[in-house]
């Protein structure tokens, strides 16, 4: 089980949650996912790796409700677990140093454009 230690409701319908995994958060990398499974008989689903935090141990997903898998997921809360959580998976962003560059998205997308570091 994989304790939620942080869930924050950024707009009705999307939410961060900062997941405890610290065998994740210790290979993530920029650009790659993970796979949540809700509980015991719920679909694994894939998400976006937003932010993580090697030395906490933690992982942070961005997600909107849009189908029964998310909204059974947006009715978690802090101190509650998910049953699976794996990662990190498919390749990592390339990124190469142009110098300054502004960085475009809209909706959940935001969320992962701002985990970008330099290499």
């Amino acid at each position: 089980m994989y304790k939620i230690l942080l869930r924050q409701d950024l707009v009705p319908n999307v939410h961060l949650f900062k997941i405890e995994a610290p065998a994740v958060a210790r290979k993530c990398q920029a650009g790659q996912f993970i796979v949540v499974r809700v509980d015991e008989e719920g679909e694994r689903i894939p998400l976006t790796i937003a932010d993580w935090d090697r030395e906490e141990g933690s992982v942070t997903i961005v997600f909107m409700e849009v189908g029964a898998t998310t909204r059974d997921l947006a009715r978690l809360h802090e101190g509650d677990s998910v049953a699976d959580f794996v990662g990190p998976l498919g390749l990592p962003t390339h990124v190469e140093d142009f110098g300054t560059v502004a960085c475009v998205a809209g909706g959940v997308g935001v969320a992962v454009i701002t985990r970008w570091r330099a290499p």
